[in-house]
C-alpha cells in the first residue's frame, strides 16, 4: 500500500515535471525569432526539411552573411538548379561561388556529421545555422556534441504558430521527445560509455 502511493506520488510529480518542460518549450518555440541585424560569419549551415528553411538561408547569402553555404540534408535525387530555384528574389542574384549541396544526412545527427566535414575542409569558425524554431534546440545540441568549439549562431525559421494547429502540437510534441531522449543518450555516452 505504501510502496503504491509511493509509485503513484512519483509518477505524479514526473507528469508535472514533463509538463512543465514541454510549456516550457512550446514557449520557447514560440518566441524563438531571428534577428534581421544578424552578423557575418564564416558560413551558413541550412538544415532541409522544414518550410521556409532553405528560402531563408539562401537570404542570408544573397545578403553577403557569409563566403560559403552548406545546405545539409539534400535528397540525392535532388538537382542542385532545384533546391536554388527556391530562391526567388530576381532582384538580388545569389553568389555562383561556395554553395555545398550535403546529400548524405538523413538525420540530425547526420546533419552534424556531414557539416563537421565541410567545417573542417574550409577553414570554418563561426556559422549561422538555419533551421526551424521547433528543431533549433535539438540541432544545436547535435552540433555542439559533434563539434564542440564551432562557435553557432542559431538562426531560427519561424512558421505560422497557430496553437489551434494540430501539426503546431504534432511538431512541438515529438520535438520536446527527441530532445529528451538526447539529452539522456549523450548524458549516458559522456559519463558511461568513454
Amino acid at each position: 500500500m505504501l510502496v503504491s502511493r509511493f509509485l503513484k506520488t512519483l509518477l505524479f510529480l514526473l507528469l508535472l515535471i514533463w509538463l512543465g518542460g514541454y510549456g516550457w518549450f512550446v514557449t520557447q518555440v514560440l518566441v524563438n525569432t531571428h534577428s534581421e541585424n544578424v552578423e557575418s560569419k564564416d558560413g551558413i549551415i541550412i538544415l532541409t526539411g522544414g518550410k521556409n528553411r532553405i528560402q531563408e538561408g539562401l537570404k542570408l547569402f544573397a545578403n553577403g552573411k557569409a563566403p560559403k553555404l552548406l545546405i545539409t540534408g539534400v535528397h540525392p535525387k535532388s538537382p542542385d538548379k532545384d533546391i536554388l530555384s527556391l530562391w526567388d528574389d530576381k532582384a538580388k542574384a545569389l553568389p555562383q561561388c561556395c554553395i555545398t549541396f550535403g546529400r548524405e544526412a538523413t538525420t540530425t545527427i547526420e546533419n552534424a556529421i556531414e557539416s563537421k566535414n565541410w567545417v573542417e575542409k574550409n577553414d570554418i569558425k563561426e556559422v549561422l545555422l538555419v533551421t526551424s524554431a521547433y528543431h533549433m534546440p535539438r540541432a544545436i545540441k547535435e552540433f555542439k556534441n559533434i563539434m564542440p568549439k564551432l562557435l553557432i549562431t542559431p538562426y531560427p525559421v519561424t512558421h505560422e504558430n497557430n496553437l489551434t494547429s494540430p501539426f503546431f502540437w504534432s511538431v512541438t510534441f515529438s520535438e520536446y521527445n527527441k530532445n529528451l531522449f538526447r539529452d539522456a543518450t549523450i548524458y549516458v555516452e559522456k559519463n558511461f560509455l568513454k
